[in-house]
């Protein structure tokens, strides 16, 4: 059996690929930063003996050490950074920065998902299929003309160097690291406005993840398999 641990799997995004994952027959550890309000996610773990339950928030190094404590060595086939924070547009324009705002999407977002990655490294190495992939955005591209919350698009190119540079790095341990543009998506995040279906864009990145090769590792991908210029 095949397994992935998922980090924000409460909702949107998160929640859809934790029960695509435990329906296809994974085990799939789905983390959250407040298990006691995942209403919906509990709910789904009750049916699903391959699906449990974590907290972790993966701002806080020793909420990460925690599961890691709990988890063991238990290897660990595909490590999916998730969870997700947004400040609201007002609070993130030039004319209107919340610099604690944008510290805080800084350590959630992109330390965050490094800080998970270097403490679940062994787990991943001791996979079968070694692949670790970070949700990002397209609005972390350059080639994004459209107007921008500044800390969350910072926020998301760091964490897509931060993920080129590891891709760079764990090569010749054989790992694959991919940072992917899951599409925008009706999440409690963007709204009714964006265009795709929570599920259609967890279905599309499962699609992605599986044919993953090392080719692909260092490159922005999109939901749809294709590259993101950036």
């Amino acid at each position: 059996m095949s397994t992935i641990l998922i980090t924000g799997s409460a909702r949107g995004i998160g929640y859809e690929l934790a029960k695509q994952y435990a329906e296809a027959g994974w085990r799939v550890f789905a983390t959250t930063r407040s298990p006691e309000k995942a209403d919906q996610l509990n709910a789904l773990a009750s049916t699903m003996e391959n699906l449990t339950v974590h907290r972790m928030d993966v701002g806080d190094a020793s909420s990460v050490s925690a599961i890691k404590a709990e988890l063991g060595d238990q290897p660990i086939d595909v490590l999916l950074n998730n969870a997700g924070v947004w400040g609201g547009l007002e609070t993130q324009t030039f004319q209107n920065m919340d610099y604690d705002n944008w510290a805080f999407e800084f350590n959630v977002m992109a330390m965050g998902p490094f800080r998970v990655i270097q403490t679940f490294l062994p787990n991943v190495l001791a996979g079968q299929q070694k692949k670790v992939v970070t949700l990002s955005s397209q609005v972390a591209a350059h080639v994004y003309d459209h107007l921008i919350g500044y800390s969350y698009a910072s926020v998301k190119a760091a964490v897509n160097r931060l993920m080129t540079g590891l891709a760079t790095e764990l090569k010749e341990q054989g790992v694959i690291v991919v940072p992917m543009h899951p599409g925008w998506v009706k999440t409690d995040m963007a709204g009714d406005v964006a265009d795709i279906e929570p599920s259609e864009s967890a279905n599309g990145v499962r699609d992605v993840i599986g044919k993953m090769t090392m080719a692909d590792t260092g490159t922005f991908l999109k939901w749809t398999g294709d590259i993101h210029p950036w």
